[in-house]
């Protein structure tokens, strides 16, 4: 297992170069840039914008540019923020800690949520099942940002006094930060604790159907007993893997759902960093992001060892 996990670390350094010569080119690729950005609706003159360009280093050809950001990032320097001039590496800590907090709060719920309605669905059958399912259906047929727009709506109309947009610190008060976070985390998590019900019902009722199963009915094992130690423990490979891809994807989800309900993490600062072709921020942000997805995909690789004694990586 330790081989296992050193390689496959090992492995996450060219994946992280390639993620990092790919933001850097696309970045560069949309138009305009930071010089033009920074201008908005002001006419400046050609001189004014090499200027600007000539002092960020924007007028180098791209494949040196690269080159001196890289041997930067090797040191532990992410780059300077072009809007603010500040370490971008100091200004994405405490927004990361921010993501981080919504998307763990997010992750329980959605598996939480996910995980009993599959399990209940796949158990109960009847109407149970169609009901699940067919709110399973609703929820995927509509994207997330539309859900929390109208969270946003039926809150301000009928929970006034919910604080929607309040977001506090979490030093500053730990249960009104937990309060903030709830709406937030709640939209977030619903399109992804769909996509774990339906794969938890359909692993259920898959392992449900084996001789194994049918040995443990026949020999008149509690329900309870089958239930835990038949049914979950064999079906939980499956949902495992599922439920890892899911939680790796609410970084993406952060981004709509932060500007949103505007809270101070690291997706409303790529938000933000995009639409100024803040390239240092933007190149910081996808490289800790793939970095999370990545480890996340380790930390699944583990868990199917630790849950399924079939599964050997020696």
């Amino acid at each position: 297992m330790r081989r296992l996990v050193l390689i496959r670390l090992a492995w996450m350094l060219p994946i992280l170069l390639g993620v990092s010569v790919v933001a850097f080119v696309l970045m560069r690729a949309l138009p305009g840039d930071f010089a033009q950005a920074s201008a908005g609706t002001t006419e400046l003159a050609p001189e004014a914008l090499n200027i600007i360009r000539r002092d960020l280093g924007l007028d180098r050809p791209v494949w040196e540019q690269y080159l001196r950001w890289l041997a930067k990032l090797l040191q532990g320097d992410f780059g300077d923020s072009f809007t603010t001039h500040k370490p971008v590496l100091g200004e994405l800590l405490p927004r990361l800690a921010v993501t981080a907090e919504l998307t763990l709060i997010a992750g329980l719920m959605a598996m939480a949520m996910g995980a009993s309605s599959g399990l209940a669905s796949a158990r109960w059958r009847g109407r149970t099942d169609w009901l699940v399912r067919g709110i399973n259906g609703l929820f995927l047929a509509v994207p997330n940002f539309v859900v929390a727009t109208l969270i946003v709506l039926l809150a301000g109309l009928y929970f006034p006094e919910v604080g929607i947009f309040n977001y506090t610190p979490f030093l500053t008060d730990p249960l009104g930060n937990l309060g903030s976070m709830l709406l937030p985390a709640f939209s977030l998590a619903l399109a992804v604790s769909v996509t774990i019900s339906e794969n938890t019902r359909a692993a259920v009722l898959e392992v449900s159907s084996q001789d194994f199963v049918m040995v443990a009915r026949a020999k008149g094992l509690r329900p309870t007993t089958i239930l835990w130690h038949y049914l979950v423990r064999n079906a939980l490979t499956p949902i495992i893997t599922v439920t890892g891809l899911q939680l790796a994807s609410l970084l993406g989800g952060s981004i709509l759902i932060e500007t949103i309900f505007t809270i101070p993490g690291m997706g409303q600062y790529l938000f933000d960093a995009v639409s100024g072709r803040n390239y240092p921020v933007v190149q910081a942000i996808v490289l800790v992001a793939a970095t999370i997805v990545l480890l996340v995909n380790v930390l699944v690789d583990v868990a199917y060892a630790r849950v399924d004694a079939r599964v050997s990586y020696e």
